[in-house]
Parts: structure tokens; C-alpha cells; sequence
């Protein structure tokens, strides 16, 4: 298998383990360098050693497969915009009404 299929076929994993490396939250902005090197490591974790130039051409395939899948949206040539609404902060109107009916009660 490619190491970008690898990385594709794993993506909601992947991303939790990109997640874990770097701030990711919903919305935010990734840059292609954090991309490449989180696909080296993901790859390297999962036994797949790959050399500079050849994770980059795998970060390249599969930040292309995650843009047609929605999950990056392009903002220019090195970076994206998360869309993961998984990853989106607790809203703090939320968080205040919580607070207010814990205080009520």
C-alpha cells in the first residue's frame, strides 16, 4: 500500500493523531510543513519509515485527498483551514447557561 493511501484510508485517525501533535480545533489553520512532518511520524508510528522527500510527496497526496473530502479547505499554496467539527471548542454561551441553571438548582 502507498503511505498516502495509508494516510487516507486512516483519516480520522490520523487526524486525531495530527490532533495530538499540534493545536488542531475546528476552523483553525494548518500549514503544510506541520502537515508533512505529522505524516512522517504517523507513517514512522505505524512502521512505514519514509525519507524527506518521499513523506512529502505522501503529505501532498493525501492533503489533496482530504481536500476533496472536505476536510481541509484550501487557503493558499501551504496552508488550510480545518473543517472538523469534532474538534470545535465548547461554545461559552453554552457553558454559561450550564453555570446559571447549576446555580438555580
Amino acid at each position: 500500500m502507498e503511505p498516502s493511501a495509508y494516510v487516507i484510508k486512516n483519516k480520522s485517525e490520523f487526524v486525531k493523531f495530527l490532533r495530538s501533535k499540534f493545536t488542531l480545533i475546528h476552523l483553525s489553520n494548518i500549514f503544510f510543513r506541520d502537515f508533512h512532518y505529522g505524516v512522517m511520524s504517523y507513517l514512522s508510528d505505524h512502521g512505514i519509515k519514509l525519507r524527506y522527500h518521499d513523506a512529502e510527496k505522501a503529505a501532498r497526496e493525501a492533503a489533496e485527498e482530504f481536500e476533496k473530502s472536505g476536510i481541509l479547505k484550501r487557503i493558499d499554496f501551504q496552508s488550510w483551514k480545518l473543517n472538523y467539527p469534532d474538534f470545535a471548542l465548547p461554545r461559552t454561551e453554552k457553558t454559561a447557561e450550564k453555570t446559571a441553571e447549576k446555580k438555580a438548582s
